[in-house]
């Protein structure tokens, strides 16, 4: 029987004591399993398998199912602050609907397990604002996963936009300067060359300036739909009900 530790996404009750749940496993990737008496009265598993929970798993896959059997769980952290807190709750809802859209089942992500792990943790001691926790979670889970903008270096004339705006091809992963641009008489997402800069690299959102940072947030919501088309842009969540500006 394997161990693993696991944040728990969601969990749904099923036919009369059983429950369903889908975690993030550091060592298995995104998973669904099965808990039978998770729902019991006195069921062994208490509050360990309840969703935004980080917990030890004990289990096995079936050759016959794709559910992983669960047979036993501790609770590691239980990220009680974001539990308590709507505002914390509705950005964690954003990091969840991320990783159970954006992944596909069974490919472990040791370092999207970490990062997933440090950003409730952040959430929960209070940080770092939210919003900049979600700016940060969503640019290193889209690099982690392959998609990182490249430097805003236009893909026709070669000349790097430090200023002023371009045009990327999300799709392609490639960009135009607005002379190409025009030339060329291609679609494209406009975008500011800084804020590609920032998404490029490594630096803190503390480093971009604030005039980028609802672009930024629209502009992460145009990365995260090419992987998942069904993806809700965060920007448009009116119930987030901290001032994003």
């Amino acid at each position: 029987m394997a161990e693993e530790l696991a944040l728990i996404l969601r969990s749904a009750r099923y036919q009369d004591a059983a429950k369903v749940i889908t975690f993030l496993s550091r060592e298995g990737g995104l998973r669904t399993g099965f808990a039978r008496g998770a729902t019991a009265r006195d069921n062994r598993f208490g509050a360990s398998l309840e969703p935004l929970t980080l917990c030890r798993i004990s289990g096995r896959g079936s050759a016959t199912s794709s559910l992983y059997r669960i047979h036993h769980a501790d609770i590691v952290e239980s990220f009680r602050t974001i539990h308590a807190d709507f505002n914390l709750l509705s950005w964690a809802g954003l990091v969840v609907r991320f990783l159970l859209g954006c992944l596909p089942p069974d490919h472990p992500e040791p370092l999207l397990f970490s990062l997933t792990q440090a950003t409730f943790s952040d959430l929960g001691s209070r940080k770092e604002a939210p919003f900049f926790l979600w700016l940060s979670f969503a640019r290193e889970a889209l690099a982690l996963l392959g998609y990182r903008p490249a430097p805003p270096v236009c893909s026709l004339c070669r000349e790097r936009v430090q200023e002023g705006r371009v045009f990327f091809f999300p799709g392609e992963g490639t960009l135009l300067c607005k002379n190409c641009r025009r030339k060329d008489r291609k679609g494209g997402v406009e975008v500011s060359g800084e804020l590609l800069g920032w998404l490029s690299g490594t630096a803190a959102v503390s480093e971009l300036p604030d005039r980028f940072h609802n672009e930024a947030m629209v502009f992460l919501d145009t990365l995260i739909g090419e992987i998942n088309p069904r993806w809700i842009p965060a920007a448009s969540v009116s119930f987030l009900p901290e001032v994003r500006d």
